[in-house]
């Protein structure tokens, strides 16, 4: 079941209450504040740091524009126009993805939508920006982080547990492979061994990255190996030497696939792959532990 409210979206509430309450009374717009702080709480703090850079980034860009232009013709549709483009060549120019708040900062400069002198307003935009993006990375670094290598290497762990059931089924009769339930899961610790690349200059946990990318390696060649024998459609024979490595994990089974040494040779050399590879990637969670 789903917790009825997420660490993230907590961390949020949090950093705008103290937004709200430690800021407002030097921020001009506690909305420019708190809407920044929304789009810092992130998932690490380098991706924090990326959201919150460009929102600032971008408020500057549309500060910039709006008040130039403003200076030659307020108000005026072509130089809208103009300034606009401006705008979103400036945002594709440094891969911005906060066109949106550079946009409305244009235009609310330029268009004169604004209770104080443009040079005034541009600064304070930018201030106040600044100011919930602070905000939010300070909440987003204290508080309740997660840890992405122990996340990572519980994925392993389940992974390792879908192997030895696909594995199972296999030896008692090739039924029920589910290649691609260990291909999600795959996929899934990819993500959050991608969240522990960007959240490791910023964690004081040891992290040994070495048995992360063996045991992502060892996960893809297992998944490779059990798709290669779902592929295969003729009956199929264990050789001994299997059967007894199979026996070794199963030994409350009854009873297993027939055993013939000379026959289904593709098969044992992906099964004979599966169960030693199964075994190196259990040593290195072992070593974890």
């Amino acid at each position: 079941m789903n917790r009825l409210i997420g660490m993230r979206t907590l961390k949020t509430g949090i950093a705008v209450v103290l937004t709200c309450i430690l800021t407002g009374f030097f921020v001009d717009n506690l909305f420019y504040a708190a809407t920044a702080c929304v789009v810092t709480m992130q998932d690490t703090i380098k991706t924090s740091f990326k959201m919150g850079s460009q929102r600032v980034f971008g408020t500057l860009i549309g500060g910039a524009v709006g008040f130039l232009l403003f200076l030659v013709m307020p108000k005026n549709p072509i130089l809208c126009g103009i300034g606009i483009m401006i705008v979103i060549k400036l945002c594709e120019i440094f891969k911005l993805s906060s066109l949106v708040v550079s946009s409305v900062t244009f235009f609310s400069l330029y268009l004169g939508y604004i209770n104080s002198a443009p040079l005034a307003y541009s600064l304070q935009r930018i201030f106040d920006t600044s100011i919930g993006v602070i905000m939010g990375l300070i909440i987003n670094y204290v508080m309740a982080r997660p840890n992405y290598y122990n996340n990572t290497m519980n994925e392993f762990t389940k992974i390792k547990e879908l192997f030895k059931e696909n594995v199972r089924n296999i030896v008692i009769d090739k039924k029920n492979l589910n290649s691609n339930s260990i291909e999600i899961k795959i996929r899934n610790s990819e993500k959050i061994y991608s969240k522990l690349i960007d959240e490791i200059n910023y964690s004081k946990t040891d992290c040994n990255l070495d048995i992360v990318d063996k045991s992502l390696d060892l996960c893809r060649q297992i998944y490779f190996h059990i798709k290669s024998i779902e592929l295969l459609e003729k009956e199929l024979f264990l050789t001994k030497e299997n059967h007894n490595e199979v026996k070794k994990i199963y030994n409350d089974e009854e009873k297993f696939i027939e055993v013939k040494d000379n026959e289904s040779p593709v098969f044992n050399f992906h099964l004979n792959k599966i169960l030693e590879k199964m075994k190196n990637l259990d040593e290195l969670i072992g070593t974890n532990n």
